[in-house]
C-alpha cells in the first residue's frame, strides 16, 4: 500500500504545473549562470591562461540550489496533507484497509522519488556542461557527493513543509508556516547571530593609548630602539588579545547559525567541492588561489572535516519527519 500510494503522488508531482514551472525555473537559472561563467571566460581569459576549476564554477551555483532549491521543496510539501482535506479525499483514503503511516509513509516516498530525479536531472545537466572545463575522477566524486547533498537538504524543507501541512487546518496556513520560518533561517539568523556573539563575546580589543602614541612617534621618525622593542610587545600582545576576542565570537557565531541548514549546507559545500580547504580554513572560500604546493585532501578527509555539520543536517531532517509523522497519525479526520 505505501508503494502504491508512493507512485500516485510520484505522479500527481510530475504532472503538477507547480513542479514543472518552478523546477524549470531553476534548471533555467542554473544553465544561464553555466552559460554566462562560459561566455565570461571566453572573452576575457588571456590565451593559454588556466580554466577555472569544477568547485569555483559549481560554488557560485550553490546559492541557487541554496535558494530557489528550497523554495522548491517547500512548494512539493506545504499541501501533501491539507489537499487532501481540502479536496475531501483522505475520508475516501482511510475508508480502505490503510493504516495512517502507510498514508504519511507513502506520500513522503513519492516527494522523495520526485525531489530525487529533480536533484538527478539538475546533477546530468550540470555536469554535462562542466565537460568543457575537463573533469577528472576526483571531480566526479565531489560533484556526485555535492548533489547527494543537495539532495538531503532539499528533503529538509519538503519534510518541514509537510510537517507545517500535517499541523494546519488549510494549505494557506502551511504555506505561510513554512514561508516564515524558511525566511527566517535564510535571512534573520545571520545578522542576529552576529549581534548575538557580540554581545556575548563582550567589546572588541582596542590598541591602549601608549601603543597609539608609539605609532604615532615611528610615523614621524622620532622613536628610539627602546621605543621599537616596546611597540612590538605592545602590538603583538594586541594581536594576540583581538585573536582571542575573534575566536570567542565565531565560536559564538558559529553554534548560533547552526541553527540554519543553508548554513549547513554551505559549510559541508565549502569542502566537498574544494579538495584545497582544510580544518583550519576559517572563512568562506569563494574563489580558490591554491597553487601547486598546497595540501589537497581527499574527499573522505573534506568529508571528516565538517562531520558536525552533517550530522546536524541531518537531525534537521529526522526532526521534521518526526513532527509530521506524528502531527498526521494523531489528527482528527475531518
Amino acid at each position: 500500500m505505501i508503494g502504491a500510494i508512493a507512485e500516485k503522488e510520484f505522479r500527481d508531482y510530475l504532472t503538477s504545473r507547480r513542479f514543472l514551472i518552478i523546477f524549470g525555473f531553476l534548471l533555467t537559472t542554473l544553465v544561464l549562470s553555466l552559460l554566462q561563467t562560459k561566455l565570461g571566460i571566453e572573452s576575457w581569459g588571456s590565451p593559454g591562461s588556466e580554466m577555472p576549476k569544477v568547485y569555483d564554477i559549481m560554488w557560485g551555483l550553490s546559492f541557487y540550489l541554496g535558494f530557489i532549491g528550497a523554495i522548491f521543496a517547500l512548494s512539493l510539501g506545504f499541501d501533501a496533507i491539507t489537499r487532501e482535506y481540502e479536496e475531501r479525499t483522505l475520508k475516501v483514503l482511510m475508508g480502505h484497509p490503510v493504516f495512517r503511516d502507510q498514508v504519511i509513509l507513502g506520500k513522503f516516498l513519492g516527494g522523495a522519488m520526485a525531489i530525487g530525479l529533480a536533484v538527478t536531472v539538475t546533477a546530468l545537466i550540470s555536469t554535462g556542461m562542466l565537460l568543457w572545463i575537463g573533469i577528472t575522477i576526483d571531480d566526479y566524486t565531489r560533484l556526485v557527493t555535492y548533489f547527494l547533498l543537495v539532495y538531503i537538504y532539499l528533503m529538509v524543507f519538503f519534510t518541514m513543509a509537510v510537517a507545517f501541512s500535517a499541523h494546519s487546518k488549510n494549505s494557506g496556513n502551511a504555506l505561510m508556516y513554512s514561508l516564515v520560518v524558511f525566511l527566517a533561517l535564510m535571512t534573520i539568523l545571520t545578522p542576529l547571530g552576529s549581534i548575538i556573539a557580540h554581545e556575548l563575546a563582550g567589546p572588541q580589543p582596542k590598541m591602549s593609548d601608549e601603543l597609539k602614541a608609539l605609532q604615532e612617534k615611528m610615523s614621524m621618525g622620532n622613536a628610539t630602539m627602546e621605543d621599537y622593542n616596546k611597540y612590538r610587545i605592545l602590538m603583538e600582545e594586541y594581536h594576540n588579545e583581538t585573536e582571542k576576542w575573534y575566536k570567542k565570537y565565531s565560536e559564538i557565531n558559529d553554534y548560533f547559525q547552526a541553527l540554519s541548514p543553508e548554513y549547513e549546507f554551505t559549510k559541508i559545500s565549502q569542502y566537498v567541492l574544494n579538495p584545497y580547504v582544510g580544518s583550519d580554513s576559517s572563512t568562506v572560500v569563494y574563489y580558490s588561489d591554491h597553487n601547486e604546493e598546497q595540501k589537497k585532501y581527499s574527499l573522505l578527509k573534506s568529508i571528516s572535516f565538517v562531520k558536525k555539520e552533517l550530522i546536524a543536517l541531518l537531525a534537521y531532517l529526522l526532526v521534521w519527519f518526526v513532527v509530521a509523522y506524528l502531527g498526521f497519525v494523531r489528527a482528527e479526520i475531518r
